[in-house]
């Protein structure tokens, strides 16, 4: 009787229902999870698998169906008589940034995850017009640090999510380009020698951009295995919609490049020293400029005159110009689109040039039912011409900015009849070197993948991508017969070339198993499940020849003696992974992650490491809807441990045989080949086989607070890591044979605290304005080196440099002192003067206390204004190019004080407060000349260091859109003109002269190090945007 009624029942409920079935779509073509479909006006409904696949069972009766997803515009289908409805649902641009791509580009609701994603939008990248998208994040995401080398053509930027991880390998994130990790490495600066160079991320068109996200923590970029261990930058691009009409996009803009800040200079004295002329001094402590006849460095007489714009000469008007068109559409089953990008720099300074042509393709079809087809690829040429950079006699700036201030730079001649340098200085004719030492590059890459994905089930996918990134950067460096400095092959004058070929090439295999399904009514549960297999190649190889016999012929037959070399690596990864998210009633979500690599870069029995993390995150205003109210609209609690593993370089377990030379430390070197006999040695450093993964460990926790009906929301996080095993060199004991050796020895540990918020001020039918905020600050602290490291030396010079101390903070700056009295202030001698200590010691902190950025969207009608105002507070910088200006007396303030009386002789305005030896205050005048020469002499460390805190406007841009009625009978959908700028404004109060902006090596983790470092760039222009 119960079996009977049982079955009596069921087919009662079968007849009161029916079963609908479809597919939900987003509008960009592609399936969306965990939709939620309720029929109106019960309590019926379901979510959509990983595949966007529902099935639903509909009381007969029942009118209408509701399908609503966060970012998305809710919908009402009414329900007729096919028993299929699929649905395409409407971004809601007014909440898109409530879903984030996380590692291995799954789409999810922010609102579930247990860590920190922050995505940055393709109209918020492009507002600067910048060329290197890296430099686009400046400001706009917290905890993240954009530090730009300057900004001269080419230029690299480094980036740090939430700080540190390692001593001396690379901190710079991975970046991955529609789920294909790509080659970010270059950047890296010699400090004496070259030019300032790129990291290849400039290679990416940022029109072809849709959004950055960014994965902070190593719980959000677990999954990514040992490259992500710094942070992951996510960059998905642009893509056509699945049934969108083709469409025709132009973009253009137009920005003219000058230097941002040069410093204001004192216009009454000459060149000389003690008040005296002197044609050949690189100082201007000289007479004061009253039209005087003296005899220049040419031997010829002249009237002495000022020149103020003489470094300004040096300069040119650049321009950045980028055009960019995309073609881009669908069918019911497909979509694609097609662009070109190009742009073409002009540089500040002559021969200095960069050309990008970007060729990008994005499509995928519906082949089948379950089964997707796609495609995305790039091309990517360019070229680029650039100057000399750094600590040589050869960079254009190694004295340029303290060029005497009665120096007709503009005028006197730059060169001989048969070419040769004529300057007043043993160093390069600043306009001479510009055109005569060369540097000029092309660049061949293609970025690409094929995916594919298959719905086995309808809560189940197979995801497959095989992705490629392979580049060939070619170089010729050209120093010419004269050249004073060490140009790129320190030829001594003789004239060198350097002829250079990169190759790098990165296949990645990704396979995915993706699914999510209703355990219950109430649990859901999401899986990806997958495997990784990442091969690289790179190889180098490089000709340098010397003493040229022809100028300008730029051809390696034209040198006396040549030598080469060439290196080449390849490392394979091979990592298994899995995810398993569980989401309870909406608002609670618990996510486990587990990875385990295979590193080719390890001993067999270490190169298996795994590791693992676990993220939660519970809403309360979902779990407890009583909390929701007209001030507080959302609520959401979250936290996370992770940890993640990092591999070694190429062959760091091998001890190699290297270029012998042989030398007893005080006669002459004997170098091989000799007699033409090679010869070689095992080198000094030996590569420990037993080495193992550098481990970074980390703790989060969050909070998300939403008001007045999400009108305001901040959102605060505050995390710990700490990162052991560190590798670095270790001295060891001379009866081994070896000087160092490669171990797993250090400990660094950092805490930090992001805050976020976002709001709207002001809305109306009008317009709105909206702001969002956000405020970082990282402490990052060197726990342990290992016996017998004293320290390890980052960057800069022996002194001054940036250097790693035991319980210190990361990358102190180091260098000479000044002796101090007792009481703490400068010790004074008799002669007014101060003296240097024996010892060096740490001179500054390079971390910043805090950083902050501030953007604003005003909307007023079919006006549309924004602006990114970039705060730092703190952080030392050691600046050379400030010190040269104040020793050297062409700083204004240097000329504060008369420095001469009527009858010539020098002036006695300043004393240098201080104690004496005996205790008393120091009264003692000095000269002018006297009081900044030994403040800033030449070579001190601690006086040329400088608080490097700044306000700025980082970008500013205002746009008109034309109504539509305007454009009704012309082709054009929509029109969009306006006006940017980049780097318009800058207060940093106690940083003068110069941009506290720039860093000598490049992208490194030698940061605030400032050696004759080129001005950053302040561009402003136009723009237009239209649609056909």
């Amino acid at each position: 009787m119960l079996l009977l009624l049982g079955v009596l029942i069921s087919q009662f409920t079968i007849a009161q229902t029916r079963a609908i079935s479809g597919t939900v779509k987003g509008d960009d073509g592609l399936p969306l999870p965990g939709v939620s479909i309720r029929v109106k006006n019960t309590s019926a409904g379901t979510t959509t698998s990983s595949t966007g696949q529902y099935v639903l069972q509909v009381p007969r009766g029942a009118s209408q169906l509701e399908f609503s997803y966060v970012s998305y515009k809710t919908q009402l289908i009414t329900i007729g008589s096919s028993d299929v409805i699929n649905v395409t649902l409407v971004t809601d641009l007014t909440m898109l940034n409530e879903i984030v791509v996380t590692a291995g580009g799954v789409k999810r609701n922010k609102a579930d995850l247990g860590y920190s994603v922050a995505t940055v939008s393709s109209e918020e990248l492009i507002t600067g017009r910048t060329s290197n998208p890296v430099n686009a994040l400046a400001g706009k995401v917290a905890g993240v640090r954009v530090a730009s080398t300057s900004g001269s053509v080419g230029s690299s930027s480094s980036i740090f999510i939430r700080g540190f991880t390692t001593f001396t390998g690379s901190n710079q994130p991975l970046f991955v380009v529609d789920g294909v990790p790509i080659d970010n490495t270059g950047g890296l600066n010699s400090i004496n020698s070259g030019v300032t160079n790129s990291n290849r991320a400039i290679d990416i068109n940022q029109d072809d951009i849709e959004n950055m996200s960014i994965l902070k923590g190593p719980a959000a970029a677990a999954l990514y295995g040992s490259r992500g261990s710094n942070g992951v930058i996510l960059i998905t691009t642009k893509k056509g919609k699945t049934g969108a009409k083709n469409s025709v996009e132009y973009n253009s803009s137009f920005n003219l490049v000058e230097p941002n800040v040069l410093p204001d200079y004192q216009n009454t004295y000459a060149q000389g020293t003690g008040g005296t002329y002197s044609a050949n001094s690189i100082l201007s402590w000289g007479p004061e400029i009253k039209g005087q006849a003296v005899t220049n460095f040419l031997g010829t007489t002249e009237n002495l005159t000022v020149y103020p714009n003489n470094v300004e000469d040096i300069f040119r008007q650049g321009h950045n110009l980028q055009n960019n068109v995309s073609f881009q559409g669908g069918t019911d089953r497909s979509n694609y689109r097609l662009s070109y990008g190009n742009l073409q720099e002009k540089g500040y300074l002559t021969n200095n040039d960069l050309k990008r042509n970007n060729f990008t393709l994005n499509a995928s079809s519906q082949v089948a039912p379950k089964f997707l087809v796609g495609v995305s690829a790039q091309y990517v040429l360019s070229n680029s011409s650039r100057s000399q950079f750094g600590n040589q006699t050869s960079n254009p700036f190694f004295r340029a900015y303290f060029l005497p201030r009665s120096y007709d730079l503009k005028n006197y001649p730059t060169e001989t009849a048969d070419g040769s340098p004529i300057y007043f200085d043993a160093t390069d004719n600043p306009i001479w070197t510009l055109k005569n030492n060369t540097y000029d590059d092309v660049v061949n890459r293609v970025i690409g993948n094929a995916n594919f994905k298959y719905d086995v089930l309808p809560w189940m996918s197979l995801n497959y991508r095989l992705g490629v990134d392979s580049y060939g950067l070619d170089a010729l460096s050209y120093d010419q017969i004269g050249a004073r400095g060490n140009g790129s092959t320190s030829a001594s004058s003789t004239g060198g070339i350097l002829n250079e070929a990169l190759n790098s090439r990165d296949i990645n295999s990704y396979f995915q198993i993706i699914g999510s399904r209703n355990i219950t009514k109430d649990l859901r549960a999401d899986f990806n499940i997958g495997n990784e297999i990442v091969e690289r190649n790179y190889s180098y190889t490089s000709t340098t020849g010397k003493s040229l016999s022809i100028r300008d012929l730029k051809n390696v037959s034209n040198a006396a003696t040549i030598t080469a070399s060439n290196s080449k690596s390849q490392t394979r990864l091979i990592g298994l992974f899995g995810e398993l998210n569980f989401g309870y009633k909406g608002f609670a979500n618990l996510s486990f992650t587990g990875r385990n690599d295979y590193s080719s870069t390890f001993g067999a029995a270490n190169n298996s490491y795994f590791y693992p993390s676990v993220a939660g995150s519970f809403t309360a205003t979902e779990a407890f809807p009583g909390l929701k109210n007209n001030i507080l609209s959302f609520l959401k609690v979250s936290a996370n441990y992770a940890k993640v593993g990092k591999e070694a370089g190429a062959y760091a377990t091998n001890t190699v045989f290297v270029q012998a030379s042989a030398s007893d430390g005080f006669g002459p070197a004997i170098a091989f080949p000799y007699n033409s006999l090679n010869g070689r040695s095992l080198s000094n450093i030996q590569r420990d086989p037993n080495l193992k993964p550098e481990f970074t460990a980390s703790k989060e926790i969050g909070l998300e607070i939403r008001f007045l009906k999400d009108r305001l929301a901040i959102e605060a996080n505050a995390y710990r890591t700490s990162s052991t095993d560190l590798i670095f060199e270790v001295p060891v004991g001379p009866s081994t044979g070896f000087q160092s050796q490669n171990r797993n020895a250090g400990t660094l540990k950092q805490k930090g605290f992001e805050l976020m918020l976002s709001g709207t001020p002001l809305k109306t039918q009008n317009g709105a304005w909206t702001v969002s905020a956000n405020w970082s600050k990282i402490t990052p602290t060197v726990e342990s080196l290992a016996p017998g490291v004293a320290f390890i030396q980052l960057g800069g010079f022996v002194s001054p440099g940036t250097r790693l101390y035991a319980g210190q903070p990361y990358g102190l700056l180091f260098g000479s002192k000044f002796n101090r009295a007792p009481d703490g202030k400068l010790l004074i001698g008799a002669n007014g003067l101060t003296s240097l200590s024996p010892t060096l010691g740490a001179i500054g902190n390079t971390n910043p206390d805090w950083t902050a950025g501030i953007t604003n969207n005003i909307r007023i009608k079919n006006f549309n204004t924004s602006f990114l105002l970039d705060i730092r507070k703190g952080g030392d910088i050691y600046s050379r190019n400030i010190g040269d200006i104040y020793r050297t007396g062409v700083a204004k303030e240097t000329a504060e004080f008369a420095r001469l009386d009527a009858a010539g002789v020098q002036t006695k305005p300043y004393v240098i407060e201080g104690t004496l030896a005996n205790g008393q205050p120091n009264t003692t005048p000095v000269t002018a000349q006297a009081y900044w020469d030994n403040l800033y002499a030449f070579g001190l460390g601690e006086s040329y260091v400088f608080d490097g805190s700044w306000f700025r406007v980082r970008e500013v841009s205002v746009s008109y859109t034309l109504p539509a009625k305007l454009l009704q009978k012309t082709p054009v959908g929509k029109l969009e003109i306006g006006v940017n700028g980049r780097n318009l404004y800058l207060y940093a109060p106690n940083f003068p002269h110069f941009d506290p902006e720039t860093a000598a090596q490049g992208v490194s983790n030698s940061q605030g190090f400032t050696s004759n470092d080129l001005p950053q760039a302040r561009n402003y222009g136009f723009f237009l945007r239209a649609t056909l």
